[in-house]
């Protein structure tokens, strides 16, 4: 099991800590108990965890009941494995396609929740000249089997009337760092890399010639919530605090992105630059919604190209959007001033039905 790494909240919500977290507006009252109720949350660092570590640093979690407990992994397998194992209870920054490919595979999640959608680099030696798919045909791209950025790759390129398999030399890397390091290298011409990659990349000289956000519209979903299905039928009330915890961080991200940067800098132990470079310069969009409809289509995309087999699996029966109606519902009214939230619950509308 991969060493843990765990924040604690030391400082209890003061009205202090508040005012200089920019966000006193958000926090739920936190004179209540103080039997917390550990999540343990794993994440890539590469990418990060900004929502919990909002959460985490401003007191919303506490507010909320929770402690969280964040556990590092690099590779989305090795993620997915232990939370099936019960060794973690959220996988947060691990993707779409991985864990519905392990649901194929009779993995029992539940897709619960959103974390962030785009914001996937494509990178290239400098002086690559990119003008659509048709750029890649005949090269060796080096891409993460089960990373959602490679899904959204390989649908990009069929779509544009390619074949997978004669028209380009795929790849196929155990993780994202490995994908950097082919390109790095010069053992591939391209990579489909992630978030987590982005900065590595640049500092190896290579070049973003093109974002994921570009390949698919609308903009494809990735980081998902995930949990065991137990897990969420077992603790609906630790899943919704959780997700309840998460929209107010959301609410802070959009209004003090200056806060976020910071707060990653600390969480993440990196430069003020880098911090800010993840977060606002790599084309993410952060939103705790489900997106089941996007889901959905990242399914069936993964189905067209033969990417995976749904035998016979259920898809909605591992994507529950009622906990974050309830939470979502519930903040709003709690915060019956606040445009953010009321937006937030049209979007609700539009991301998860049809």
């Amino acid at each position: 099991m991969k060493k843990k790494v765990l924040f604690v909240l030391i400082a209890l919500c003061t009205a202090f800590v508040f005012t200089s977290c920019g966000n006193s507006d958000n926090v739920a009252d936190s004179e209540q108990s103080t039997q917390l109720t550990t999540v343990r949350v794993g994440y890539n660092p590469g990418i990060g965890n900004i929502l919990g570590f909002i959460a985490l640093d401003s007191g919303i979690a506490y507010a909320e009941g929770l402690e969280l407990e964040f556990v590092p992994f690099t590779a989305t397998t090795d993620a997915l494995n232990a939370l099936q194992a019960n060794m973690i209870d959220v996988a947060v920054s691990f993707g779409t396609a991985g864990p519905l490919t392990f649901i194929t595979q009779g993995a029992n999640f539940t897709i619960f929740g959103g974390f962030l959608s785009g914001g996937m680099p494509i990178f290239a030696p400098p002086g690559f000249h990119y003008t659509g798919p048709e750029s890649f045909v005949g090269l060796d791209v080096a891409t993460g089997r089960m990373l959602t950025p490679d899904i959204v790759w390989r649908v990009a390129m069929h779509n544009a009337g390619y074949d997978l398999d004669n028209d380009v030399n795929i790849l196929e890397m155990r993780s994202a760092g490995d994908v950097l390091a082919a390109v790095a290298a010069g053992n591939a011409d391209v990579g489909v890399g992630t978030n987590s990659t982005y900065l590595r990349a640049l500092e190896a000289g290579l070049e973003v010639i093109a974002w994921s956000n570009e390949l698919w519209d609308p903009v494809h979903v990735c980081c998902r919530l995930v949990a065991n299905t137990s897990w969420v039928d077992e603790n609906p009330n630790i899943a919704k605090a959780f997700l309840r915890t998460y929209l107010q961080a959301e609410r802070v991200f959009k209004n003090d992105p200056e806060y976020a940067v910071d707060v990653n800098m600390r969480f993440l132990d990196i430069s003020e630059e880098d911090a800010r470079t993840m977060l606002l310069e790599t084309n993410i969009i952060v939103g705790t919604d489900p997106q089941r409809n996007s889901v959905r289509h990242m399914w069936e995309s993964m189905t067209n190209i033969g990417y995976l087999e749904p035998s016979g699996v259920n898809l909605d029966n591992h994507i529950n959007i009622e906990l974050y109606r309830q939470a979502l519902d519930e903040i709003a009214e709690e915060n019956p001033d606040v445009d953010f939230f009321r937006a937030l619950q049209v979007d609700f509308q539009a991301n998860n039905f049809d």
